[in-house]
């Protein structure tokens, strides 16, 4: 009986004591997180966190222990976790006050992972993508500035990996492939520290290729746009060793891109129709032809690159798009034609009152190469010659014809292997720059126009 009576009281005093015993409330939870996230124990504050979140998801710090969970998985490089959490955290409370911070470490999640430059780059374009959109919508941050300065290491990465599968391509002699690589470096990221030597490789890649004349515009860039590099000294080389002239009309980088593909994009919309026609075939309209695929083996076409792709069968860049109809151009005025300013020269320029749509194509025969421009809804100036004679470098005569509220030019010249427009601005122009057949330029220069 006694054993019995003890027995009870004691039940009864562990009962008291446990019903005295506070419980938790949505404070106590996030205190203990925030104490263990200050010591750096994230797995504890990450547990105390959810806790909070799952008891009382009104409590005032809940939003915070969201982010704070997310930075935990951050500090604990659980990278998978941390951007599901932080992109989480950026669409359910878009008035944060400390969206800048997610956004930062969102970056800083794909940042981590940023792998050689001879390895898969797809963390550091998405890195790249969540820097920019950080440093666009919160500039007044102090996040901008280290974001800023995260993007000008990931443009240098990815870069440098542009350049990596450029010479992977040019040590197995596929120089098409080469200059793509290189071109595209040359227009995403001309401001990086590996942008020299990849013009000035571009420029040999083009020699490798027998394309003299554009090698030599592509030496002249390197020269006129790092000219403080070992690149420059080796480019003055290279240009003296091709006697090519140079077209100081317009920059000679700018050139070399358009007839690689990547000429500058379209600001407006488009604005260009184009219409080629092969020798000896009835012209269709058709957008502008990108370059014809290398002819290979099969078992070159079963070699993959480094970057995952065919070796010799990578996208080529997407030409301009076209329009159906010329509605959205004009009416412009052709107010000149006139040769570039280069000795001799390899262009000839339209000058226009504004923009303008325009078609061409090119024929060419043993003798002769004849390029037709069709303006589109351009009426000529009082004062435009309708008969040109050149006679001096490659160019022999142009006729221009007016009909029906559009006007179409004809260049003559020497047979020649390719030709581009490029629609220039202040002033309105469209710079018509041709390549020779490789050959020496200096029988078929003149004395002037």
């Amino acid at each position: 009986m006694r054993r019995f009576l003890v027995f009870l009281l004691l039940a009864v005093f562990f009962a008291a004591s446990c019903s005295l015993r506070k419980k938790p409330g949505g404070q106590d939870y996030y205190d203990q997180a925030e104490l263990m996230f200050e010591q750096r124990n994230f797995n504890n504050a990450i547990e105390n966190y959810q806790h909070l979140i799952d008891q009382f998801p009104f409590s005032p710090h809940a939003e915070n222990a969201e982010l704070k969970i997310a930075l935990s998985y951050y500090q604990l490089q659980e990278y998978a976790e941390a951007i599901n959490a932080l992109n989480d955290f950026q669409r359910m409370h878009p008035t944060n006050k400390d969206l800048p911070m997610a956004a930062y470490y969102l970056a800083m999640a794909y940042y981590d992972q940023i792998h050689r430059p001879d390895q898969d780059q797809s963390n550091t374009e998405n890195a790249l993508q969540q820097f920019e959109i950080l440093e666009r919508r919160f500039p007044e941050s102090p996040f901008a500035q280290l974001a800023h300065d995260r993007i000008q290491v990931c443009r240098e990465v990815l870069a440098r990996n542009e350049l990596f599968i450029g010479d992977y391509y040019y040590k197995r002699a596929n120089f098409r492939a080469t200059e793509s690589r290189m071109a595209e470096l040359m227009q995403k990221y001309p401001d990086t520290p590996v942008a020299p030597e990849a013009l000035y490789k571009l420029g040999v890649t083009l020699q490798k290729e027998g394309k003299k004349y554009s090698a030599a515009q592509a030496f002249a860039a390197v020269k006129r746009h790092y000219p403080d590099t070992k690149y420059a000294a080796l480019a003055d080389k290279e240009v003296k060793k091709l006697k090519q002239p140079i077209d100081n009309e317009e920059d000679p980088l700018r050139l070399v891109l358009a007839e690689a593909g990547f000429g500058p994009a379209e600001e407006q919309g488009p604005r260009v129709r184009v219409r080629q026609r092969e020798k000896g075939a009835a012209a269709t309209p058709a957008t502008p032809a990108a370059p014809e695929p290398a002819k290979v083996t099969a078992a070159a076409e079963a070699a993959y690159g480094p970057d995952g792709l065919p070796i010799l069968d990578r996208p080529q860049p997407k030409a301009p798009s076209t329009i159906a109809a010329a509605a959205t151009a004009g009416p412009a005025t052709l107010r000149s034609i006139r040769l570039a300013s280069s000795n001799p020269p390899l262009s000839v320029i339209f000058d226009m009152s504004g923009p303008v749509t325009f078609e061409k194509h090119l024929e060419s025969s043993q003798d002769t190469s004849t390029l037709t421009v069709k303006l589109l809804k351009t009426a000529p100036d009082a004062k435009l010659q309708r008969h040109l004679v050149f006679a001096r470098s490659i160019f022999k005569d142009s006729d221009i014809k007016s009909e029906a509220g559009d006007i179409t030019v004809t260049v003559n010249t020497v047979p020649v292997s390719r030709f581009a427009i490029i629609p220039l601005q202040e002033p309105p122009r469209l710079l018509v720059t041709f390549t020779p057949l490789n050959k020496d330029l200096g029988d078929t220069a003149g004395h002037g126009m």
